[in-house]
């Protein structure tokens, strides 16, 4: 069995006879971040990331093969989302929030089902919020947040200044306690 950096190596080199083993390895990394931008669209997205990087294998640098795949992930995510603005707006219709919107899972720690409770109602507002964000915001939130990575490899797979990054999610905060702030003053 070949290590991740000669699996790599080889994907790169036009070698696809190990890729499964390489698409087993970031399977649930790129999986969960097609479903926190397309929501219940992350099957084509994820399918459509993986044909884009086996088509374009002979372009990774070789830096950072997750950013590598992010960037990419994020691009079809982009051009995904500007050719269905285009669509709605020539047949008129809107995209639901439902469509816009990503799931993630919540486990308990041994909490009264009141508490759980409570904590599931707040993720779950606090994670609409987030999808209703602009992507400009929404992006940088997911990445860094949720997918871990530092400012700037956020900076490299969005293309962005380092600087954007981090100006982007400090006015994503604002805007996000903003919100939070009118929600708990209009229910109390």
């Amino acid at each position: 069995m070949l290590n991740e950096q000669q699996l790599i190596e080889s994907f790169r080199t036009g070698d696809f006879s190990e890729t499964d083993a390489l698409v087993r390895q970031y399977e649930d990394i790129l999986y969960g971040l097609c479903r926190k931008l397309a929501g219940s669209g992350a099957d084509d997205l994820y399918q459509q990331t993986w044909l884009k990087a086996v088509r374009k294998a002979h372009t990774f640098s070789g830096i950072s093969f997750k950013n590598w795949l992010y960037t990419i992930c994020i691009n079809l995510y982009r051009d995904n989302y500007r050719r269905d603005k285009r669509r709605e707006n020539v047949e008129g219709r809107r995209v639901s929030s439902e469509e816009k919107q990503y799931a993630l899972s919540f486990a308990t720690n041994n909490q009264s089902a009141e508490t759980d409770s409570m904590q599931r109602e707040e993720s779950r507002l606090l994670l609409e919020k987030i999808g209703n964000l602009p992507d400009k915001h929404r992006l940088p939130i997911i990445l860094h947040y949720f997918e871990g990575l530092g400012y700037r490899e956020s900076a490299k797979v969005l293309r962005i200044p380092v600087g954007t990054v981090k100006s982007r999610l400090n006015h994503a905060k604002q805007k996000l306690r903003k919100e939070l702030e009118n929600d708990y003053h209009e229910r109390y």
